[in-house]
């Protein structure tokens, strides 16, 4: 089976390197386009109802906003370093960082760029930590259009 389009999430994490490295020589084998993904999971929803009240100004609403910019920006930096490893390898690369949460997004980013393959890391929870919390890992293999390849860290 070859794949032309890979999409390859990534957690700011030392497993990023690892799953870039698998993803980049599947990308070659191939000679696959590859994208590169971080979602900055930012959730407004902790802001209670008595911060919302007492923060008349729109201070802290303004400055949570400024730090997610902030994050945003940093994510694209640091998703850049990487695309250019792999342009270097003569790996047509491209990344994306969007907000929101990792599953669903990774889902429809695959859906919509037609990607043939996602190569993914876990986080390596166990399983009670899973049963409450969920795993982005797993929401991907049951829900992605296309092949997934989960890479277990060294």
């Amino acid at each position: 089976m070859a794949f032309n389009k890979i999409l390859a999430p990534l957690v700011r994490s030392e497993s990023a390197t690892v799953i870039l490295k698998e993803a980049m020589k599947l990308a070659q084998d191939n000679n696959s386009k590859l994208m590169l993904f971080h979602s900055v999971d930012w959730d407004f929803s902790s802001l209670t109802d008595i911060e919302a009240e007492v923060d008349f100004s729109g201070t802290y609403i303004q400055a949570r906003q400024e730090k997610l910019q902030l994050e945003i920006q940093e994510t694209k930096d640091w998703l850049q370093i990487y695309v250019e490893q792999a342009t270097a390898m003569d790996i047509p690369t491209e990344s994306k960082c969007e907000v929101g949460h990792p599953g669903a997004l990774i889902r429809d980013l695959a859906k919509d760029w037609n990607a043939d393959l996602i190569v993914m890391g876990r986080r390596g929870l166990n399983s009670l930590q899973e049963v409450f919390l969920g795993s982005v890992s797993n929401y991907i293999l049951h829900h992605a259009p296309c092949s997934v390849l989960v890479v277990h860290g060294e």
